[in-house]
Parts: C-alpha cells; structure tokens; sequence
C-alpha cells in the first residue's frame, strides 16, 4: 500500500496529497511526518540522542520512538515553527534521516543566519518540542512513521445456503400433507371470527393475477388448503379482503434453493467476463463542477430556446387558423347573399312565368276556335278506343262461336261413329246438351252473349298441373318403417299392373294418406311416382274452390282429364279436408259451390276404379271431417297413417338431410335423435339447417353434435333470449324447475329427464324440464291412476317448493300455470272414475254434483301436495345444489343432473310394475298348489 504523508507550510496544516511542493531552491519540502526519525527496534522505552549545537548550518537530528507516529496538522507545538531543507538542492542522505535548520516564521531567511545569538535560542526552543513529541508520542497509539489513508475492505459475502439434491430430498422427507379444503369464501369469516393466523402463498405468486393454492393457518395451528379466484373472477371477494387487510397475514413459504451444478473443467465462461474487463477502461472521466455547470446552462439554454420557437409556432399556427376562420365565415357569409339574391329572383322571375301562362290559358279558353280543335280530339280518340274495338271484339266472338260450331260437329260426328262401331242406342250426350240448350235462361244467355256483350274471365290461367322433373325415390325418404311395405305395393300397381289383373285382383283408385303435419305425406305420395316412373300431377284441395260458380269442378275435370291423356299417373291431392269436409254443414251458395265441387271430384274417383292407369292419392290431417261418401272403398280403397318417426327413425331422417352438408365424423345421431322426440321429418330437417347457418355464422368448417343439439332446442322452444335478470329473479326460476325435477326423478313414469333449463327462449320468461314419457301412456290415454297422482304430485311441486324455501308470506305466481294444470289433471282424475266416490261422471252441470267433485279433485290435490312436501323436504340438499348449478350454467343436462341425484337424493323406492306382481302371485299360488294348501285363492289377479 501507498503511504500518504502530510506536510505544513508557514504554521498551517498541510493538505493530504503530494509529499510536499517544491521550494525556490529546486528541492522538495518534507511533510512533518519526517521529523519523526526511527530508532533501533529494539529499544523498549522512547530516549533521546544526545545532541550538540552547531553552527547556524548544522542539522539537528530529532530521535523518536519506531512506534511512535505524530502527524503535525494535529499538533499545537509545531504552530510557530516552519522548517527549511538545509542540504543543498544536489546532494541526498543515504540515511532514511533528515537534517532541517528550524527557524521561526516571523523572521527573513538572512535574518536566521547571520543572527548566532538567535540561532542558540532557537535550539533551544526546539530542544522543549522534542521533550515534548517525546511525551506526547509515548501516550499516543503506535501507528507507522507515514500518515496512510484507510483502505476500505471488501465486504464478504456471506454465503448462501443452498441444498444438493440429496440433502433436500432428506430436508423434505417426512414433511405433512395439507388435505383438508375449504371454499376461499371462509376465509373472509374466519378472519370476522377472528380465527385467521396466517396465509401462506409462494414467494413468486401474484394472488389477483392467478388462481395458486395457499394455505391456511388457523389459530389452533390446524392448517387448511384453497385456491384464491382472479380479480377478474370474484371482484366482490377481493374488496373485502382489502377492507379486512388480509395482505397483512400473508407470508411466503421457504424452500431452500439447490446448488448449481460444477462446471466441467474445460470451462470457457470466463470469455464472458472479457467485455466488462474492457470497457472499465473506457469510461468517462468525471467532469468537474465547472463543466458541469456550464453543460447545464447550455440545456437550459437550448430548452428556452425550444419552448420560444415552440410558444412561437404555436403563436402563428393559432393566428394562421383564425385567418382561415375568418375567411371561410367571409366566403359562407357572401354565398348565403348570393343564394338569397338568386332566390329572390327565381321567385320573382317563377310569378312572371305563372302570370304569363294564365293569360296564355284565359286567352286560349276565350277563343272558339281551339274549343273545337280540342272537341275533335277527344271525338277521335273515342272513336278509337270504343268503336273500333267494339267492332274488333265482335268480330273475334262470332269467329271463336264459328269455330266452336265446327268442333262440336266435328266431336258429334265422332262419337256417333263411335256409338255406332259399339252398336249402343238411345240419344247420346250432345242430345241432352240441345235439350239443355232449349232451356229458356240458356237462351238468355245466348241472347246476352250474342249482342256483344264482353264476359270477364278471371285473370288466372288454367294451371298446368304436371309436374316434370319429379325425380324422388324411395331412398331420399327415410323413417318409413313397415309403411315402406304397403308403398312399394302401390308402385307394384304401375309395373305389375297386368299381372294384377289378369288374377282377378281389383287395383285400388284412391289412396289416403292420413297424419299429422310434417311427416312426409307430400314426399311420399312424390317418392311413389319416382320409384314407379310415372307422370305426377299434383294441386292442392283450396285450389278448386273460388268466387266463380263451377271453377271448382271444371278444374277438378281438367285435371283429370290432363291424367287420363298422360297416363300412367299418379294425381296428389293436398290438403283434402280443405274440399272434401261433409257436404251440407255450409248453407249458402259456398256451400252449394263446394259439395258441387266434392260431387264431381267423386264421379271422377269412380271413373278410374279398377283400371290402375290413374291412381289418386291424398293427404289430410283431419280425417275425421271427411264426407263419408269420399272414404268409402271403391274411391279412397286403402287409409294409410304415417305416424311420427321412432328414434331408429328420427335417425335415419337426420343421416339423410345431412348427406349434402358438411358433417364431422363423431357427430352423435343417436344423442341428437333422443333430443327431437316427437319432433316430426319437416322439423328434422328445419334442425339441419339450423345447424349448418350457426356454423357459417361462427366461420367452421363442420357441423358439430353441438351445433345440432343448439339447433333442436331453437326448434322446440325458440331464440334463446339474453335480457339481463336479477339473481332473485335466477333464483325463483330454478327453484321452480328444480322442485319439478327432484320429485319427477322419484316416480317410475317420469323420472326419463332429459335436461333442465331456466334460460328463457322466444319470449318466455320461465324455464322447463324436458321429461321423455312413454307415448302409449300419456298420448293414447292409457295412464295408470297411480301414474295420474303422480303427475299431479310433478305439477304442484313448485308451489311446496316455493312455501318450504321462502315461506307461505313470500310466495310468488310462478307456479300458477303448473298448479292449474295440477287442478285440471284432479278434475279429469275424479271424471275418469278413478276416485274412491265417483266413477265415470260426464254430466257434471248440477250445483250438487259439480261442489261434490270440486271437493274430491281438492282432497286428491292436498294429499299430492303433502306427498310434494315430504319429497322436497327429504331431498333439500339435492334441490339447494340443483339450484346453483342452474343458476351457474342455466341448463343441466341427464348426465349430469343423474349424477346430482346418485350424490345428494335420497329417492323413495320405486313400486313393483304389473308384470313382478303377476309374477309374484304366480310363485305364491304354485307354491300353495305343490303344498296342498287348502287356502289357496280362487281367483289370479
């Protein structure tokens, strides 16, 4: 280490630096640390060299102690005194001591030399500050001859406490596992409750950003375990943990870190450290305060100079733009004179006009002459429009009458050579036409016909009722089942047809085609005249009734007049009922117009009996109105139903509507088929193409199992609506449907739930629970009187549920359509005579009669709705947690509202079916006849 030493000049301390400054002289002026000279090391106790005075150029030699070490800038005794190099600038001791002549600081340089008696007082005075170092250096602690400046010492750093993986492993063997969970809800309580002692989270875990799990501490040091939400998540939560201050509880876990692992020995890392030993080197020089200054003075100089030509720009720019203002208010301000200039002239100069062209036409309809030009104008133009085409019509009539002539010869003649080939007597048909003609009113009428007269026709034109290009065959139509069977017959009419007839068997003429709507009868009726390649005519039923009498039954000739000449055809008659309702309801000429319709639409049906070139076939939803007369056998032989499609059905009709649509492999027909039950084929297909527009709309390549489930609930309930509600308004609404569940799932004959929604759809504002019932049972009328009460028990369920959870003085309107339904099913329950009282009643308008069964459908209503009560009270925790789950995710499908039930339902058990009875009463009696009991039953139930 460098030594510093320090040096006085004129009795002032000298500053820490240099050794000293050079002198007049060219030699170099000590620091006072050199007037301390080193004696041996040896010596314990400090003593002093003897001495002697010399002349006034003699050195004086000063001996301290080695260990002794004064610094004259903290000394008093050197305050009076300066000391001057005696030696001459060239020569040098060899010894480490130095001779100094001491003078005092009042006195000149000559002064001190000349003077000898002032030389002696001098040494003598410096003899008294050496006693004194002496002394003074003795009680000082022992330092070295030169005066250093203390070095900083490095900081060690203390090492860190890092594991190899062995000791950590060991270091966590044995450590517990936190298994106990609790909902990151209680802890706001456990806070309340003053319970909380920690929470203990990872050092690197930002809790609102990210769900992590923490632990918790309670003040019985049992330690819990959660997972805290995001911010986003539950901003509710983490208001309240700031207001509680719950940051405060929060402390890191400890782990202790891993030691690195050695590097192999070729390691070349230290090349990274070669840039930073480099750039230490080129570093700045520190500036000094002056260049500092002035560099700052230059900024702020430059940054005044910026913000003026700043303040200046911004000056102008606000000036450049109130010119511009002011130039477009002066050009808006001269365009406005102008535009009312120049519409005060097109006023004036339009009155001009107007007055000069009243003058023209007073003057105009002052003279004679241009009245009879106009009179002639508008004689001739009469004349065109009326007379001449008065005369033209005319002469077109009495041709077409001409030309009618001729054809009614030309068919008279033919007919009675065919009447003759046949060898048939008797007047023919144009004979009773020419009585007909003789009829008085037909000769008014010719007479009206004759002058001129113009009959309107009705603007439409006879529709051309085949159909070309009909190319459906049996394999576009799916969900047939056994009814394949009975249409492949009728195509075996067209192609077999002589086969048929030759045997003797009567083809039929008319085929009726009954069901409800949707379910393919116009397909079918088309895939009949595919698959046999026939000629298809087809009209609708309203199409032959309108305001004119007998269009109906013309049309109705025409069309089978069109058949009979393309035969063979098939002719498909829509919407039967629309003419062939029971004739004599309506009274009126409609009335008269429609059964003269049906009239001609049965002598029609008669003609083609038996032949098999001309087939009709009918459809209708209402076989019921039909006139009886038109379903007889011999017109409509044969009464087809086409129900709805089955599942295997339902299937099948979705696979082929899908063909031409983009599907993905694992879409689930099966899932979606149980999902449409009862839906029919026009509703199937409405899904698909329900599906394939969401699938567009969302921009994917393929049309998922979801996209059609989406699409099956849009077609039975409608648009989903997506109106804000309050979470009370959540809560009743699931409450309601959650009630009907629970208590449908403890019954045999509903217990077939498919999924529970509260999201209300096209309008509607309360959900509903989709059940998959048995369709014999409750279609078809065949219920059980058990399975009655049951559905009574279903409908009533939302009003116990509604009472057990808020509390007769809280109930709602909620359930007032379900309860009346639970009241009509108790009425038609006491009607159907399956009450204890009454049976098969029908005429119920008697006061007596009708208080009577309003008294026993209310005893069935109070003992279904306690039986509602003990269900819901028995499975509140299943309809608590069905309620949340509703509200979470607003629709709960089978799956997961099963599992729900197998966690937290307690259902009664369900009662044995007909059959096990049968069964069991079978065993009983059998065991009872092998025994030879006497008390077997007389009868088997």
């Amino acid at each position: 280490m460098k030594k510093k030493k320090q040096g006085c000049r004129s009795g002032r301390p000298a500053r820490s630096g240099k050794a000293g400054k050079r002198n007049k002289g060219g030699g170099r002026i000590p620091s006072l640390s050199t007037f301390v000279a080193v004696l041996s090391r040896n010596a314990k106790t400090p003593s002093l060299v003897p001495w002697r005075a010399f002349g006034a150029g003699d050195p004086i030699t000063l001996v301290l102690p080695p260990t002794m070490e004064l610094a004259a800038s903290s000394s008093l005794l050197f305050s009076r005194f300066s000391l001057k190099p005696s030696l001459p600038k060239a020569t040098s001791s060899p010894v480490p001591r130095k001779s100094f002549i001491p003078r005092n600081a009042a006195e000149t340089p000559g002064e001190g030399i000349h003077d000898e008696d002032a030389g002696k007082e001098k040494c003598t005075r410096l003899l008294q500050a050496s006693v004194t170092l002496t002394v003074i250096a003795s009680s000082l602690p022992a330092s070295r001859a030169d005066a250093k400046v203390a070095e900083k010492k490095p900081k060690q750093k203390r090492p860190a406490e890092v594991l190899s993986p062995e000791e950590l492993r060991t270091w966590s063997h044995g450590l517990p596992t936190v298994g106990d969970r609790i909902p990151y809800t209680e802890i706001l309580s456990l806070m309340e409750e003053g319970k909380l002692r920690h929470i203990v989270k990872l050092p690197s875990v930002n809790l609102r950003r990210r769900p992590d799990p923490v632990l918790v501490v309670l003040d019985d040091s049992r330690v819990l375990r959660t997972v805290l939400p995001t911010t986003e998540r539950d901003a509710r939560f983490w208001k309240s943990w700031d207001l509680l201050k719950l940051d405060s509880f929060c402390i890191n876990a400890y782990t202790p870190p891993l030691q690195r692992p050695e590097f192999p020995s070729p390691y070349l890392g230290w090349l990274g450290k070669l840039p930073n030993f480099f750039l230490q080197f080129s570093k700045p020089k520190p500036k000094s305060k002056r260049a500092l200054e002035l560099e700052n003075a230059r900024k702020e100089l430059a940054q005044r100079r910026k913000a003026e030509l700043a303040r200046a720009k911004a000056n102008r720019v606000a000036m450049e733009k109130a010119l511009r203002a002011q130039k477009k208010a002066d050009e808006r301000r001269r365009r406005q004179e102008i535009r009312r200039a120049n519409y005060e002239n097109s006023l004036r100069q339009a009155k001009i006009n107007y007055l000069r062209r009243a003058d023209m036409w007073a003057s105009l309809a002052r003279d004679k002459n241009v009245a009879t030009a106009v009179g002639f104008v508008i004689f001739y133009i009469f004349y065109r429009t009326v007379v001449l085409n008065y005369r033209k019509q005319q002469k077109d009539y009495e041709d077409r009458l001409k030309i009618e002539k001729a054809d009614a010869e030309e068919r008279k003649r033919m007919k009675q050579m065919e009447r003759e080939m046949a060898g048939l007597e008797g007047p023919g048909e144009d004979e009773n036409e020419e009585r007909g003609e003789q009829n008085p009113y037909m000769k008014m009428a010719m007479q009206f016909m004759q002058s001129g007269a113009r009959v309107r026709r009705a603007h439409s034109k006879v529709p051309q009722y085949l159909e070309r290009g009909v190319d459906v065959k049996f394999s576009d139509v799916a969900g047939l089942g056994n009814i394949r069977v009975e249409l492949e017959e009728i195509v075996k009419f067209f192609t077999l047809g002589e086969m048929y007839r030759r045997r003797g068997v009567k083809i039929p003429g008319g085929i009726l085609l009954c069901g409800p709507p949707g379910v393919g009868k116009t397909l079918l009726a088309k895939a009949v005249a595919g698959e046999a390649g026939v000629n298809f005519f087809s009209i609708s039923a309203s199409q032959f009734v309108e305001i004119y009498v007998g269009v109906g039954a013309s049309r109705v000739r025409a069309l089978y007049q069109e058949a009979k000449e393309n035969a063979p055809s098939v002719v498909f008659i829509d919407e039967l009922d629309a003419v062939g309702r029971e004739r004599g309801l309506i009274k009126g000429s409609g009335g008269q117009e429609r059964d003269a319709t049906l009239n001609q639409l049965l002598v029609c049906l008669d003609g083609f009996e038996g032949r098999g070139d001309v087939i009709t076939i009918a459809a209708t939803n209402r076989p019921d109105i039909l006139d009886p007369a038109l379903v007889r056998p011999g017109r409509f032989d044969r009464k087809i139903y086409i129900p709805k499609p089955s599942l295997i059905g339902r299937v099948e009709i979705l696979k082929v509507h899908a063909r031409k649509k983009p599907m993905a492999d694992d879409v689930d027909y099966v899932a979606v088929a149980s999902m449409t039950d009862g839906m029919v084929g026009a509703e199937l297909a409405n899904i698909i193409e329900i599906a394939a527009l969401n699938m567009m709309r969302d921009g994917r390549p393929e049309i998922t199992t979801d996209d059609l489930l989406q699409a099956a609930q849009i077609e039975e309930r409608g648009i989903l609506d997506k109106k804000n509600r309050s979470q009370e308004m959540w809560k009743q609404l699931a409450l309601n449907e959650a009630a009907m569940a629970v208590v449908a799932v403890n019954f045999p004959d509903l217990k077939n739930i498919e999924f529970v929604t509260i999201a209300p759809r096209a309008g509607r504002e309360l959900g509903y629970v989709r059940f998959k019932m048995n369709h014999m049972k409750f279609t078809e009328g065949m219920l059980s009187g058990q399975s009655l009460l049951d559905h009574i028990t279903v409908q009533i369920a939302p009003r116990a549920a509604d009472e057990i959870w808020y509390g007769e003085e809280q109930l709602s309107t909620i359930w007032a359509e379900t309860s009346d339904n639970a009241r009509s099913a108790a009425r038609y329950f006491v009607l159907s005579g399956l009450s204890e009282k009454y049976h098969g009643l029908s005429k119920f308008w008697v006061a007596d009669r009708i208080n009577d069964i309003d008294i026993e459908a209310m005893k069935l209503l109070n003992s279904c709705y306690d039986r509602a009560k003990e269900i819901l009270r028995r499975n509140k925790e299943l309809v608590d947690v069905t309620v949340d789950r509703l509200i979470e995710k607003k629709s709960i499908a089978k799956q997961e509202f099963f599992h729900l039930v197998e966690e937290y339902g307690h259902l009664e058990p369900m009662p044995k079916s007909i059959l096990d009875i049968r069964k069991t009463k079978l065993l009983q009696f059998q065991e009872m006849m092998m025994t030879g009991s006497e008390s077997a039953p007389r009868s088997l139930v």
